[in-house]
Order: structure tokens, then C-alpha cells, then sequence
């Protein structure tokens, strides 16, 4: 192994220790510090071959060992060229793709540029990678080269979202222009309405010159995120756990909110076991009936709590609706997960949620959901006429009291559907 520091080869070292141990995702992420900085490494590319084999992934186990083979040919890491290999470079980068293993993509495709600058599927491959990791200019340059070879729609989509996103709005105006003419089916003429109300709504925040993590999910689905997570210091991932005081606190919050918006509920269903003790507590600072999720038929308007936004991944199509007689609230949602629906309300836009009743490495929880419920609704109590809950409140109502015809919650008539979440608010994968 040449041209490698010392640091790199330990890094590659420990690969292989974690590997063995099966831990996968430690072991691919030490085999990306020393892959990035040495890309024409047979070693590297056979070492992530083996990864994705103890993974199950046969097929990109299959690519990566094809591409070692072909990089190997009897010479040293100094010889070698991934460029030399361009149909090997690109199937394994496809399949970095699919594993979400953006930053390898990107080095393993822009290497196929040198022979095939031009080719409109390379384009589109390394504009989506670059897409993925919030780097909009550099997927920009790509998408427009594949665009000219490939002007469909998925292209034009992908474009203006990069436009949009980096906030180009004249040009994703134009992009959307184009999505007009291009849109056949349902589904594209939603996506393209969709790209419409984002652009409404951030042209509405074209003075604010730094967008919040609130501002985007706002702009970008509509969403009411009850404590930005990305403002006052507070941890992006909330890695610690959750205590019954900060969860009683954005309980309090939400029931103020929901106040101030005038959008009260009628009843509180908890979705699962783990929701429970959220939904309970909801219940008596409303005081309203409890009840556990049956269905999507009710008579009456509920407030659906969800411990965690993935939890909608199964059941999603009873949810695509926004009917008048359900609104729904996830204490966190993932900064990185795609999800088919996103919630109207959300508490914590974050990778982790550690709550007192989950279980977590493999660990027994600290309480069971039941008993949880009377040490929270004790401090909600004592919180609720707290001067800083009621500040929190009061500052939130009045930043979502003039984006109410663009939000989701409560607005059934003009958002008939709930948006996709793509998990794409600039920078958050990275957080």
C-alpha cells in the first residue's frame, strides 16, 4: 500500500478488525477515510466487496469485486486509475447509490467523467449523489449536462429541486415552467403542485437571509416543528436522553400551540404502546378522550400521536389523506430517513430519540410506558404556566399565525394529500 499515511492505514486496519467483529457500518465508515483519500486502492475496493457480502448485498458485492479485479491487473495503488475502468467504476457507484453511500458514489463516477464527460445517465448518477449531500451547486452543473441529452421529467424535477434549495427561485421558477409541459400522470402533476407551494411559500421568506431548520421543513412540507433544533444550543441529534421534564415541556408546548392556532382536538389516539404516554398525557391537558388508534373513519377530530415518524412507514396509505377528522403529531422525525408521509407537527427533527420507555442498544428500557404517564402529566402541570413555556408559545404561534394557508395542519381543503418526506433539508443528513 503506497501513498498512504500512516493515519489511512490504520484506518483501513481498523476496517478489518471491525469487519470481523461484524460491525458493518463501523467497519464501511473507516474504510471511507481511507478510500476517499486513496480511490485507485484495489485493497480498499475488496475490503467494501466483503462488507457488502456479510450485508446480503450480493449484487453491489458483485460490482465492487468486478472493479477489483479490474483495478488489480498486476500493478501497484500508483499505476492504477479508476478512470482506466469507467463501466466497473460506474456499476459499483450505482450501487453506492442504492446503499446511500453518497460521498464513495461520487468518487467512483466522477472518475468515468474523463471518457464519457457528456453521457446523460453518468450526469444524472453523480447530480443525484451530489444531490444527496447538500451540495446543490455541484449537482446543478450535472443535472443541466444530463438534461440536455435527457430532458424527462424526473431530470427537470431533480434539477429544480437543487434550484430550489439553494434558492435560486428564478431559476426553479423556470425549471417548474418546464415540469409544466412535461407532466403526464397524477403523481407527476402532484409532484409538480407540490414544487409550486414550495416555491410560494420561500418566496414569502426572501428577506430572511439564513433559513432555519424550521424554515425548511415549513417551506419545504409544511410542517410545524414545535423547538427548532438548530437555534438556542440545542443538540441537532438530542443525543441524551429524554427527561420527563423536557418531554412534559414540549407536551405543554404543543397543547399551547394547538390553543393558539385554534385547532383543538376532540379526542387523543396514541398509535402504538411506546405513543401511549404522550398521547395520555395530551389527553388530560385537553381533557378529552383517549383512545387507541382503530382506523381512519371517526366521527370527530383527533389528534394522532406517534412516538416517532418512521413508524409510519407501514401503515403510510391511511395516512397519505388529510382528512378534517385527524391531525397528526410525531415527538421526532429523522433528519435522514425518506419517509412516505410527514406528520403536520413534529417536536424533534433529529437521528436520535432516547425516551425513558424505549429500549435502546439492545438494553431494557428504564420505566414501562405506564409508569411514565403520572411522572410527566405532574410536571406538564407545574409547567404549564411556566414564563418560558409560555414565551415559547407565544413566539411560535406568532411564526406559524401568517404561513397558516400554507400549512398543512388544519388546511384539509388546499392540501387534500400530506407531502412525501425526502428528508431533504439542506445540511441535516450531514448533522
Amino acid at each position: 500500500m503506497t501513498g498512504a499515511s500512516q493515519e489511512q492505514e490504520e484506518a483501513i486496519s481498523r476496517a478489518r478488525t471491525l469487519l470481523q467483529d461484524g460491525k458493518l457500518e463501523p467497519s464501511m465508515l473507516e474504510l471511507k477515510r481511507f478510500w476517499l483519500n486513496n480511490p485507485n486502492s484495489a485493497e480498499a475496493v475488496q475490503l467494501c466487496a466483503d462488507i457488502l457480502d456479510q450485508a446480503n448485498r450480493a449484487e453491489a458485492a458483485q460490482a465492487m469485486t468486478r472493479l477489483k479485479e479490474a483495478l488489480a491487473n498486476g500493478k501497484s495503488d500508483d499505476e492504477r486509475e479508476l478512470a482506466d475502468h469507467p463501466t466497473a467504476a460506474f456499476e459499483a457507484g450505482y450501487h453506492m447509490i442504492d446503499g446511500r453511500e453518497y460521498e464513495l458514489a461520487i468518487m467512483l463516477l466522477s472518475a468515468c467523467l474523463a471518457k464519457e464527460p457528456l453521457d446523460s445517465t453518468l450526469n444524472y448518477e453523480i447530480g443525484f449523489a451530489y444531490m444527496a449531500v447538500s451540495k446543490y451547486e455541484d449537482a446543478i452543473q450535472h443535472f443541466e449536462i444530463a438534461r440536455k441529452g435527457q430532458n424527462d421529467f424526473d431530470t427537470t424535477l431533480n434539477l429544480s429541486v437543487c434550484y430550489t434549495l439553494s434558492r435560486r427561485l428564478k431559476e426553479a421558477k423556470e425549471t417548474v415552467a418546464i415540469l409544466r409541459k412535461q407532466a403526464q400522470n397524477e403523481e407527476e402533476k402532484y409532484e409538480l403542485l407540490h414544487r409550486e407551494v414550495v416555491i410560494k411559500r420561500l418566496e414569502r421568506m426572501a428577506k430572511k437571509k439564513q433559513l432555519t431548520e424550521r424554515d425548511w421543513l415549513y417551506a419545504l412540507y409544511g410542517t410545524v416543528e414545535l423547538q427548532p433544533s438548530d437555534v438556542g444550543g440545542s443538540s441537532a441529534n438530542q443525543q441524551s436522553k429524554e427527561s420527563y421534564k423536557s418531554i412534559a415541556a414540549t407536551l405543554v408546548i404543543l397543547k399551547g400551540v394547538l390553543d393558539g392556532l385554534q385547532l383543538v382536538p376532540e379526542a387523543v389516539e396514541f398509535y402504538n404502546p411506546n405513543s401511549r404516554p404522550l398521547a395520555a398525557v395530551m389527553a388530560r391537558l385537553f381533557d378529552v378522550q383517549l383512545d387507541s388508534y382503530k382506523g381512519p373513519d371517526r366521527p370527530d377530530h383527533a389528534l394522532l400521536v406517534m412516538e416517532w415518524a418512521t413508524d409510519i412507514i407501514g401503515p403510510h396509505e391511511a395516512f397519505v389523506g388529510n382528512m378534517t377528522n385527524r391531525s397528526m403529531f410525531a415527538f421526532g422525525l429523522t433528519k435522514q430517513e425518506a419517509l412516505p408521509v410527514v406528520p403536520d407537527i413534529v417536536a424533534r427533527f433529529t437521528n436520535e430519540l432516547n425516551l425513558p420507555w424505549t429500549e435502546r442498544n439492545g438494553l431494557p428500557p428504564d420505566v414501562q410506558p405506564e409508569e411514565a404517564i403520572p411522572e410527566i402529566l405532574e410536571r406538564a402541570w407545574n409547567l404549564e404556566s411556566d414564563p418560558e413555556i409560555l414565551r415559547i408559545i407565544q413566539d411560535t404561534v406568532e411564526y406559524y399565525n401568517d404561513k397558516r394557508e400554507l400549512l398543512v395542519l388544519g388546511n384539509c381543503a388546499q392540501f387534500p394529500q400530506r407531502p412525501e418526506y425526502s428528508a431533504e433539508v439542506p445540511n441535516s443528513r450531514q448533522a
